[in-house]
């Protein structure tokens, strides 16, 4: 099979926000792009909403994109201020986007209305294959040949790379052989609206307990989104208590930490749960393949960071594939290991935070709790390390570094600070 005879440049497996964006900006670097997506429309609305924080810095390589504007159209919650605290404990770490010189720290969006701009875009742009899903597929000379079922029928189709897009449990990694680092935390997170007397005043708030955090994330309506880690059995009970007595337990588990300001909790929208794990791929790219988003690692979300992480994917992989070498061959070895190297610092680096901080605040010794009320009150009080924090949170550390973020200085001011 020489390049003449490939049908596609790409194969995307997975047509959701990280497959979409990369889709689009491949398209437009003249690939010939194909995407193969189980779903026909994509991801519609849900209840409970199926929410993503954005950063600042993802907001801004958004709006790079022509997207934005549609996205925070449709509702976008808005994230000024961030308190990060122990119920019952003291230190307490506040971040607000004043300090950072930004808008917002980070958006709070359903992914669906992100969803919806990017096939908008795509029109025209890339071959669909919907509802489709792979069967198999193979290495033939420097290509890589796809098995894969649409309406009943066995298509075969070939490309120089392929890409998995297609989440955690990824098909294509699977298939590729890639085995994963991580675990399962033994923990569920259960996901809800909730209304409160007072609004949530632009505040998110990370209220960390031995058992599990507990995330209150500030939505364009003036709810809350919640996703709360418990426990499997815990879990269980909270899903099948009766919406009043849920609530109680919520404003318990709250403490003080959000209901001074927020008031009462006065209404609960449906729940659901999902499981915790990391999920780490030991390789991002193997001959010919190259996984992005979730299929490459899938973090805790207790720093809501999953989103973010899989458009950096986009960004870096995007740049190896921007390189002269990528026009004649788009799977050159070559191109794939620039992009997992240029990736594994980053991955390791939020997935170390994160689990360094839910085994921190995982344990109920004394001792610990006043350490912990200690190295909060450290990262308020000392201004590099709470800069380093806001720089972080606003999500402008790598995105500013790369010439493919595409980020308009005058819609997304930075500050000094960062």
């Amino acid at each position: 099979m020489n390049k003449q005879q490939k049908d596609f440049d790409i194969v995307i497996v997975g047509g959701g926000v990280i497959g979409g964006v990369l889709a689009l900006q491949l398209a437009e670097q003249g690939h010939r792009v194909a995407i193969i997506e189980a779903l026909l429309h994509g991801m519609g609305k849900s209840d409970p909403e199926r929410v993503v924080a954005l950063s600042h810095g993802s907001r801004c390589y958004l709006e790079g994109l022509g997207l934005w504007q549609d996205v925070a159209g449709a509702g976008a919650g808005m994230i000024r201020h961030i308190e990060v605290r122990e119920p019952n404990n003291r230190g307490l770490v506040q971040m607000d986007a004043a300090e950072a010189g930004v808008e917002a720290l980070g958006y709070v969006v359903e992914i669906a209305d992100v969803v919806r701009p990017i096939y908008a875009a795509l029109e025209d742009k890339v071959t669909w294959f919907r509802p489709a899903r792979v069967l198999s597929f193979k290495h033939v000379d420097d290509g890589v040949s796809i098995s894969l079922s649409q309406d009943g029928e066995q298509l075969n189709i070939s490309a120089a790379l392929l890409v998995g897009a297609d989440g955690t449990h990824s098909q294509v990694r699977r298939m590729a052989g890639i085995g994963t680092h991580g675990w399962d935390h033994n923990r569920f997170g259960l996901v809800a609206s909730v209304r409160c007397e007072r609004g949530h005043a632009d505040t998110a708030y990370e209220c960390f307990r031995t058992s599990g955090p507990l995330a209150f994330l500030p939505l364009a309506d003036d709810r809350f989104s919640i996703v709360w880690a418990l426990a499997p059995q815990e879990a269980v009970r909270m899903m099948d208590l009766p919406d009043r007595m849920f609530l109680k337990r919520l404003q318990r588990a709250a403490d003080e930490s959000v209901l001074p300001r927020s008031g009462r909790f006065e209404s609960l929208g449906k729940r659901a749960c999902f499981p915790l794990e990391l999920r780490i791929a030991k390789e991002y790219a193997r001959s010919r393949i190259a996984l992005v988003g979730n299929a490459a690692h899938t973090v805790h979300p207790v720093a809501g960071q999953g989103m973010n992480l899989g458009l950096r994917d986009v960004i870096d992989l995007l740049a190896v594939l921007d390189a002269p070498l990528a026009k004649k061959d788009a799977g050159n070895p070559l191109l794939l290991s620039a992009y997992a190297e240029k990736r594994r610092a980053d991955v390791l680096a939020v997935a170390g935070f994160t689990e360094s901080m839910l085994a921190g605040f995982g344990n109920d010794l004394a001792w610990m709790r006043a350490l912990r009320a200690q190295a909060l009150s450290a990262v308020q009080s000392i201004k590099p390390l709470k800069d380093e924090l806001l720089q972080h949170a606003a999500g402008l550390t790598h995105l500013r570094k790369s010439s493919k973020a595409q980020i308009n200085q005058e819609d997304c001011p930075v500050g000094e600070s960062l």
